[in-house]
């Protein structure tokens, strides 16, 4: 599955799991945005426009990503969550989006992200 050059913005505190998740939507097509390991830097990349969607962990260190997520409802850009288990059991008031279990496999993140890119 390819994509074919959708900017994602990609919101992870984690510098491993950012290049890791980088390399894998570069390899399918896509153009990254970021990695923005804050809210402040993720906020704004929405801003400045131009994202198609968004990968998002729950955790950003000490921070919760909720201003993040709602920040991408309000400008209508699609989202996924990826996150550990223990961080989805805060999200239960959070705007819904299809939720990636880390670690995730790489065709898994591709086939979701297409999906909400349709």
């Amino acid at each position: 599955m390819e994509l074919d050059g959708p900017k994602i913005l990609i919101v992870e505190d984690e510098f491993l799991i950012a290049f890791d998740m980088q390399e894998v939507l570069e390899n399918a097509g896509a153009v990254v945005v970021g990695p923005a390991e804050s809210i402040k830097k993720a906020l704004d990349f929405i801003h400045s426009g131009n994202i198609c969607a968004a990968i998002v962990d729950i955790n950003l260190g000490a921070e919760l990503s909720e201003q993040v997520v709602l920040s991408l409802r309000n400008s209508n850009i699609p989202f996924l969550y990826h996150s550990g288990q223990n961080a989805l059991e805060k999200c239960s008031t959070w705007p819904q989006a299809p939720i990636l279990n880390k670690p995730s496999k790489p065709s898994v993140m591709i086939r979701e992200l297409v999906n909400v890119l349709l």
